[in-house]
């Protein structure tokens, strides 16, 4: 993959033993990772200082140690050493350098909600024919990207890498590090605005991917929202936009949701297609568009998509389908929320199941600075408008007590999910279903756990 030598150059680094044309394999700053003939990378930014562990990353494979502090480069520890100043700084630099070598087409994913969707579906539909690597899990800070560019091998064909961020700069940094040929901005929401302070430096934030997008690819835009379509001025090469209902350069219409999964007419230039999906929502119809406009550009044509759409599956707690055997359903949506993707999972859930009793369970969402409050406020406002369609609303945390408060609908609000679990635990039955959603720091999937497991 890279060799001794070619890591210190990129990292700008001095290699204090091994030797020079020594092959490196993999890359981890996490030593249960490694695997044989890698490089450990000693981070110092955590709560602990990766230097401890050093004796632990020969253990389980490591050849070779990027290291700040020379006092740990010891005999006893039998490994390579490269010292840097600065190892996450060094580590960012040999993945940009790697990124260099590559000569395959990267697509970058970002956007303040449905990211990690997004990233999976373009990953199935290509990955129907392609060898695809796709970001792992939600790897997508400022140590995940890099990690992610170094996981990309000889044998992929194609790279999806999603990247997140919640300050200004963050996305500039990731970009200009796996430096795309095709970028995706799924939507600008209220997402991290404790951090940025309005929409409108968010879509900043979000547009800083697209300076970075090769003049010879192309950005794929969601054109449904104002505030991505503000930012498109910044990508250098053809952007082209998606849209629900509206034409656009790839568009969805006739969308039809039913207990199974969702229907919908694909447009795209002048040809229109059927696809059914096993998923649930508007949004994960645009989410899909995306995907399917790539992947017409490299050629699939409509039965491929079609038939690699059937067993579409994405990363866990989005809007999961977990339990459906004649017991209660359960909707596992919580891996994160904001008030935009809150109400849209409300409204989605209020639209399927409808020979069930629905159970609203949702949680607090954080990163809302000062107007934490009258976001939750507004979410209960939102239930209002389809009171009819739900049984109860159950609210978990501090803060999303005041989206009970708002709702006019029969409601319980619980600080902890022990209680709330044994008031949900009456109506686990095959006649009820229900919808979890919350911030990824609510944990509410522990709450759906304890209700499987009782």
């Amino acid at each position: 993959m890279l060799t001794l030598e070619q890591i210190c150059d990129a990292a700008g680094g001095t290699l204090l033993s091994g030797r020079p044309d020594q092959s490196i394999t993999s890359f981890h700053f996490d030593t249960r990772q490694l695997t044989r003939d890698s490089l450990f990378v000693a981070l110092t930014s955590g709560e602990r200082d990766g230097h401890q562990f050093l004796q632990e990353a020969k253990i389980q494979g490591a050849i070779a140690a990027l290291i700040s502090n020379p006092d740990y480069q010891t005999e006893e520890i039998e490994l390579a050493y490269i010292l840097v100043d600065n190892t996450e700084k060094a580590f960012a630099k040999i993945a940009h350098y790697y990124r260099n070598q590559l000569h395959i087409p990267v697509i970058a994913v970002t956007g303040s909600n449905g990211k990690t969707t997004t990233k999976d579906m373009i990953a199935h539909v290509l990955g129907s024919k392609k060898n695809v690597f796709k970001t792992y899990k939600n790897y997508n800070n400022h140590l995940g990207v890099p990690l992610s560019i170094l996981q990309i091998n000889q044998d992929h064909e194609l790279a999806v890498i999603e990247m997140g961020m919640n300050h200004p700069g963050e996305i500039d940094f990731l970009a200009s590090i796996g430096k795309p040929d095709i970028s995706v901005i799924t939507n600008v929401t209220d997402a991290h605005i404790e951090y940025l302070g309005s929409r409108e430096n968010i879509a900043k934030a979000k547009g800083e991917l697209l300076p970075h997008t090769s003049s010879n690819g192309f950005a794929i835009l969601n054109g449904d929202n104002p505030y991505v379509h503000s930012v498109s001025h910044l990508n250098p090469g053809q952007t082209y936009f998606y849209r629900l209902n509206e034409e656009a350069d790839i568009y969805a219409t006739d969308i039809a949701t039913t207990d199974a999964g969702t229907s919908f007419t694909v447009n795209i230039g002048e040809e229109s297609f059927t696809c059914s999906i096993p998923m649930f929502g508007l949004h994960n119809v645009s989410n899909l568009l995306p995907a399917i406009f790539i992947a017409n550009h490299f050629g699939y044509n409509h039965k491929e998509i079609t038939q690699a759409l059937t067993n579409l599956s994405i990363s866990p707690m989005r809007f999961e389908l977990v339990q459906h055997n004649g017991d209660a359903v359960i909707i596992n949506d919580a891996y994160n929320a904001s008030p935009t993707s809150m109400k849209s999972s409300i409204q989605t859930f209020a639209e399927i199941l409808s020979s069930y009793k629905r159970i609203l369970v949702l949680g607090d969402m954080f990163e809302l600075g000062e107007r934490s409050i009258a976001f939750h406020q507004e979410v209960g406002s939102y239930i209002n408008q389809l009171a009819e369609r739900f049984e109860w609303l159950v609210t978990v945390g501090e803060n999303s007590q005041y989206i009970s408060s708002e709702a006019h609908i029969p409601s319980r609000h619980f600080t902890s999910k022990s209680d709330a679990t044994n008031f949900l635990a009456n109506y686990m039955d095959g006649g009820h279903a229900f919808l979890f959603k919350g911030s990824r720091g609510m944990k509410l999937e522990e709450l759906v756990n304890h209700l499987l497991n009782r």
